[in-house]
Order: structure tokens, then C-alpha cells, then sequence
């Protein structure tokens, strides 16, 4: 599972339809023509396993707080893992907003044949740039977005105004292996020409960021790889606590 990303790219990189066309050169185009080209290859994944170890570890801080009512906010998506899990454990609602039109048709067909299209609104488009349209929402999730966004601090502005609650968040661990193995991934998108490439991002200083717009962390579980990591919105009432995190990666 650490190289997915690598080898995701590879795939991409050498079918037969371009990833860029002469009309298309923005970043949320360029986004959209790469993962959904890569759609067919997550959803194989996400049938075959299930939800990722680390998408495990993520639910798990996200269930401690979790109400039978919860509205849920999945920004970048995908095919719609961690939405239609928390709606069949009982929460309320989901949107989901997703830049790749391949990655959104494959969240509608799950949501369709688990029997919840009545509880899942799906938007295309960039979050940062549609947020006016998108309403509050108890949850908001951001499942290895932080990582394939360039302009991280917008992204982070946007997701804590539209959160009620908690913040649940996944993102590369700073250490050597994940650095090597992002870095090595932006090197060869860039030298192959892709459409799209993940970005590497001052780590720490968003986790501060997070927490300087009223957020206290009570959930952090790792991978060797990623890190997942929960926060509940500041109620002035309530002391802070900072969890540790098991020493034993599982």
C-alpha cells in the first residue's frame, strides 16, 4: 500500500489517452483528467479490501463523538469509503464533494447500491472555490486531500467554517520514508508531464494552523506512511486534553 501512489501514477502515465489536452491546463482540469482516469483503479481497490488501514484508524476517532443525526462533509471524496460507512453505522446525511467526475460517478453507484442515494448530495467542483453553496456540517473529512491540494491554508479556512464538530483529517507522516516516497512521486509526474502531482506541505505548522481555528486534537493513530488524526471544535467550557498516540503501528 505505501507505493498506491506511485504506481498510480505509472498506470496513468502510460494508457493510451493523454492526461493533458491543449484545452485543458488549469489545476482542478488537470486533477479531474488524473484521478478520473484513475477511478476504475481505486474502486477495484476499495471492492477487493474494504477501507484502508488508515481510513480504519480515522473512523475510529470519528465513532468516539459520533451522534445517530450527524451530517456528515466529505471533501474530495473519492468513491465514497468513509461517507457510506458512517451513513450505515447511522449518521443522518452526506455531501460529498469531489473535483473528478470519475471518482464521483463511482461514490453515486455505492451510495446507489447500498439503498442510501437519499442520503448523499454529490457536488463537482474544487471545495475551496464552491464553498458559499455547501452548508455547515457536524463532520468534515479530509482523506488524503491535504496532500493533493496546493494551497493548503485556503483548503484548511474553508474546512473548519463549514465544521459543527469534528474535524477528521489524514496526511503523510513527516518522516524520511514519506517524504522519500511523496517526493519521489512529484519527481516523476513532473518528468512523465502528468496532469496532476501531490504536494508536499509544512506538516507541523498545519497541525497549528488547525488548532489556531479552534480545534483541539483528541484522536491520532498512524501508519508507517500516513497519519490520521481527529479534532473536536474548542467548547470554552471544556478543558483540553492532547492524546498519545500506541507506540505499535497496526
Amino acid at each position: 500500500m505505501f507505493f498506491t501512489p506511485l504506481f498510480a501514477t505509472l498506470e496513468a502515465a502510460f494508457q493510451s489517452d493523454p492526461l493533458m489536452t491543449p484545452c485543458c491546463q488549469d489545476r482542478c482540469c488537470g486533477t479531474n483528467l488524473f484521478f478520473s482516469k484513475m477511478s476504475a483503479y481505486f474502486d477495484r481497490q476499495y471492492r477487493k479490501h474494504g477501507l484502508e488501514k488508515i481510513q480504519r484508524h480515522l473512523l475510529e476517532g470519528v465513532r468516539r463523538d459520533l451522534s445517530q443525526s450527524a451530517s456528515l462533509l466529505d471533501i474530495g471524496c473519492g468513491v465514497g469509503a468513509l461517507h457510506l460507512a458512517l451513513l450505515r453505522e447511522g449518521a443522518r446525511s452526506a455531501v460529498g464533494v469531489e473535483i473528478s467526475e470519475g471518482m464521483l460517478d463511482r461514490a453515486r453507484r455505492h451510495a446507489s447500491e447500498l439503498g442510501l442515494q437519499n442520503q448523499t448530495h454529490y457536488i463537482r467542483g474544487d471545495f475551496v472555490e464552491c464553498q458559499a453553496e455547501i452548508h455547515a456540517s457536524d463532520v468534515s473529512m479530509l482523506d488524503k486531500v491535504v496532500c493533493c491540494y496546493p494551497d493548503l491554508d485556503a483548503l484548511l479556512v474553508a474546512t473548519t467554517q463549514k465544521t459543527n464538530c469534528l474535524l477528521a483529517i489524514t496526511h503523510p507522516r513527516n518522516n524520511l520514508l514519506a517524504a522519500t516516497l511523496f517526493k519521489v512521486h512529484i519527481a516523476v509526474a513532473r518528468v512523465v508531464g502528468l496532469s496532476f502531482h501531490p504536494f508536499w506541505h509544512d506538516w507541523e505548522r498545519m497541525h497549528g494552523g488547525i488548532e489556531s481555528q479552534g480545534f483541539d486534537l483528541i484522536h491520532l493513530r498512524s501508519t508507517p506512511v500516513w497519519q490520521a488524526r481527529v479534532y473536536r471544535k474548542r467548547q470554552p467550557s471544556l478543558p483540553r486534553t492532547v492524546p498519545s498516540e500506541d507506540s505499535n503501528l497496526r
